[in-house]
């Protein structure tokens, strides 16, 4: 199997995990950009309880499943993308994403945000990353 292929399936099977996850906090993930911001909201709460228990417990799950996610969202409003695995400088299980000539890595985005809490705001990197380099240029 291609790496692309795995990485599309494993997209597959972890975005609806989020979806799940999501619901909890009693959100329904849509696949918009505004779902951005639900992210956002939850990944915060998750924070919240990271604060409380100091259990890194099923923590990275939880960002490689927003992760995939956002690498949805990224694909379905801004055109194709190739997801990996491993990046060849930054090490193995990074999972960076290859879009428009740059590198993003919604992976470690969403585990900042739940380590490092609100100075690594999910919202504000897909404004910079995203959204700012997908505008046409004047």
């Amino acid at each position: 199997m291609a790496a692309n292929e795995e990485m599309n399936e494993l997209r597959v099977r972890l975005c609806p995990l989020a979806e799940d996850v999501a619901s909890g906090f009693d959100v329904t993930l849509d696949y918009s950009e505004a779902s951005v911001e639900h992210v956002e909201r939850i990944l915060g709460e998750v924070h919240n309880n990271y604060l409380t228990t100091h259990s890194e417990e099923g923590m990275r799950g939880i960002a490689l499943e927003f992760g995939a996610y956002l690498v949805t969202v990224l694909e379905r409003h801004y055109g194709p993308v190739v997801w990996k695995r491993d990046h060849p400088t930054i090490g193995g299980e990074t999972f960076p994403v290859y879009w428009r000539g740059t590198t993003l890595f919604p992976y470690g985005w969403g585990l900042k945000r739940i380590f490092d809490g609100p100075g690594d705001e999910i919202c504000s990197k897909w404004e910079a990353c995203v959204v700012q380099r997908a505008k046409p240029q004047s």
